[in-house]
């Protein structure tokens, strides 16, 4: 992702649905709870490939390496899943949260672009769980940088708390916060 407003930060929202059952004369018996959803937002400043990933999945621009890009943007692929990871770090602290199944983006929300302010985007992804007996989620970490959690190239071998990735790729939706490493 790159740079992510930082005074924003990620905003998680865990949405369930409840329901109080009443007795004959208004005496609560029980409650049902159901439909739960797991949501986070962010704002990214830039404009690069993962970002347009995101925003446009299936999008036909070019990036360069110097910042440029060029090419159209289509109507985005609105059933595009992807892993996303997040990842915070403040001085030798690093924090991580990696889905364990994939993730959406439930909502494209307003870009900014004006002459004060760092352009930015919100966009809210929905994290679905595994599957099973005991669905997950994220996987999760929070603990001292270690030497082979380098800064700005891809780790070749999973991290802590990373569930690992099997095709090799790690797909549109990482994303690095925090301080910009």
């Amino acid at each position: 992702m790159g740079l992510l407003d930082g005074e924003e930060g990620f905003t998680e929202t865990v949405e369930v649905e409840s329901e109080d059952l009443y007795a004959w004369g208004g005496v609560l018996v029980a409650s049902t709870h159901n439909n739960f959803k797991v949501t986070r937002k962010f704002l990214p400043f830039e404009d690069n490939k993962t970002v347009y990933d995101l925003m446009y999945p299936g999008h036909g621009v070019d990036f360069s390496g110097d910042g440029g890009y060029e090419g159209e943007i289509r109507v985005p692929d609105l059933q595009a899943r992807f892993k996303i990871a997040f990842e915070t770090r403040t001085g030798d602290l690093v924090k991580r949260t990696v889905s364990a199944n994939y993730a959406q983006v439930a909502e494209r929300g307003e870009s900014t672009e004006n002459a004060t302010e760092l352009a930015k985007r919100e966009i809210t992804v929905a994290i679905y769980p595994t599957e099973g007996d005991e669905p997950t989620l994220f996987y999760t970490y929070k603990g001292q940088v270690r030497p082979d959690d380098g800064g700005e190239e891809e780790e070749e071998e999973n991290g802590p708390g990373d569930p690992g990735d099997e095709d090799g790729e790690n797909g549109p939706g990482e994303e690095d916060g925090g301080d910009g490493e």
